[in-house]
């Protein structure tokens, strides 16, 4: 039997040399044989209680039912509010006839927007005639068609939150399709629509890790173009081989409804030495058959079907190919949303690309809302405020050139989510995150854009883990991008932050 005083004398000893090895080992995990160690030091162990994750229970109290959260446009475009507490400090109570009816925008979009918990969007000088010239628009989407570009870094990959924003805008306003595509489909699913394509395709982007063979800035919309032959910058093309390859579009069954036909059907191109014999078939049949333009750094092709589709394959064949910069398939009428996912963009790649060449496509395609969501991949490099800044400015460089590009356009930058790395046991917040923040909003108010935060949307510092933790999980492994519960739900705020402004 062991006696008391022995069982002491271990602990006191075991905790000694814990204690020891606080003091003497570093901070830093250290290798031993293979595994990572870590020892927590005093300053963890005192600390760790007091890390909170942040509470987002009344984000998640409806989350097994997204779809049937209330749309805020049933709220916006009704004359009384009848399920809505009006706050006296949100209006001047001689501007309200009742409790129920509110007679001014700002107090009814401030209204609503308190008491169905919406994060508003914030613009410079709590002006939001740029986003209302968006709005304008929207009466005449029966007539003509209203383009809408989502650029974004992985978070919006495979069609992920701009697949929901999609289907609400065309739910309520009508349209149909999934948008611009690329012709080579860099991710392996896509919400939208299922996307193969037969010969030797190569997609080439100005972002990431660039292909030093492309000899030319002419990139195009998507930020990237693909080709079916080798780049070759020699001037003379040989005849004597012929290449074939193909684009095939099918129905997605991952897809909402309302984007899985299209009427209309944009082909955008350049740079072809030799004329490219291209033929479309819907549900197998011949439809349309066209030589493409040659020597040209841009060129449309661009026809409507008499019927909706939701099929389409795109044959070229010829002794070089073009640089396809987007197929677009979309509606005469209504909403259209493009999807534009950069896997590893900060945002910073619209002044590398050549002005006019990008400024001809966004005019071709008539855009009337941009929304750009980044920051996320700039976070594990930022190591000090002045890298923070540096890429405030950087990014707000962008921004007033997609501005001149389109000035008559609409502007939204969403800032990047909470991300998480491990530091000991614990999921915290990156430490300069609400610096890179601050500066994006400072960047985005300054070049006239509306900014929504996403970080705070979703719960501020620390909000990641609540949101990986949660029941179903929001977000993934990685403490960084949502799972497609997740993206489903930040792309209703999203939605709800935008329509909210269109309160009349």
């Amino acid at each position: 039997m062991i006696k008391p005083l022995k069982t002491v004398f271990f602990f006191i000893v075991v905790g000694g040399l814990l204690a020891l090895s606080m003091l003497l080992l570093p901070n830093e995990k250290i290798d031993v044989l293979g595994f990572k160690i870590h020892m927590p030091s005093f300053e963890e162990l005192i600390t760790k209680d007091s890390i909170s994750y942040a509470d987002i229970s009344d984000i998640t109290k409806n989350i097994n039912n997204i779809d049937s959260l209330i749309d805020i446009t049933t709220i916006v475009d009704s004359d009384k509010i009848d399920s809505i507490a009006i706050d006296s400090t949100l209006a001047d109570s001689t501007l309200i006839a009742s409790q129920k009816e509110i007679r001014t925008d700002t107090a009814k979009a401030n209204a609503i927007a308190l008491a169905q918990n919406i994060y508003r969007i914030e613009f410079p000088k709590a002006d939001n005639s740029n986003l209302m010239k968006f709005f304008a628009k929207l009466p005449n989407a029966r007539n003509k068609n209203i383009k809408i570009m989502h650029y974004g870094d992985s978070q919006i990959e495979g069609d992920r939150i701009t697949s929901y924003i999609r289907n609400k805008l065309q739910r309520k306003y009508g349209g149909f399709g999934p948008g611009l595509l690329p012709a080579l489909q860099p991710y392996e699913s896509y919400f939208s629509i299922d996307q193969t394509n037969e010969g030797n395709w190569k997609r080439y982007a100005i972002f990431g890790k660039r292909d030093t063979i492309v000899k030319h800035n002419n990139y195009g919309p998507l930020a990237a173009f693909s080709r079916f032959a080798p780049v070759n910058n020699d001037s003379i093309i040989p005849d004597s081989v012929q290449y074939t390859a193909s684009v095939i579009f099918k129905e997605s069954k991952l897809a909402y409804s309302l984007v899985r036909s299209f009427n209309k059907v944009r082909l955008m191109y350049g740079n072809a030495k030799k004329p490219v014999n291209v033929k479309f078939y819907v549900d197998e049949l011949l439809v349309k058959e066209a030589v493409l333009k040659t020597n040209t750094s841009y060129s449309v092709f661009e026809f409507t079907l008499e019927a909706k589709s939701k099929n389409l394959r795109i044959d070229f064949s010829g002794a070089d190919s073009p640089d396809i910069y987007g197929i677009d398939l979309l509606s005469k009428t209504g909403i259209s949303v493009d999807n534009i996912g950069m896997r590893g963009s900060s945002g910073t790649i619209f002044r590398k690309m050549n002005y006019s060449h990008l400024k001809q496509s966004y005019d071709d395609m008539d855009v009337d809302l941009f929304i750009l969501q980044f920051g996320g991949n700039v976070m594990p490099y930022i190591k000090d405020s002045v890298q923070a800044v540096n890429y405030g400015n950087w990014f707000k460089s962008q921004l007033k050139t997609i501005k001149r590009m389109r000035p008559d356009a609409s502007f939204i930058v969403i800032g990047p989510s909470d991300m998480s790395y491990k530091d000991g046991d614990m999921f915290v917040t990156y430490p300069f995150l609400e610096l890179v923040r601050d500066e994006l909003k400072k960047a985005s108010l300054a070049a006239g854009y509306g900014y929504w935060d996403m970080y705070e949307a979703m719960g501020g510092k620390n909000s990641m883990p609540s949101w990986v933790n949660a029941e179903p999980a929001l977000a993934g492994a990685d403490y960084i991008h949502f799972t497609p519960k997740g993206a489903k739900l930040i792309a209703n705020m999203f939605y709800n932050a935008l329509m909210v402004e269109g309160v009349k």
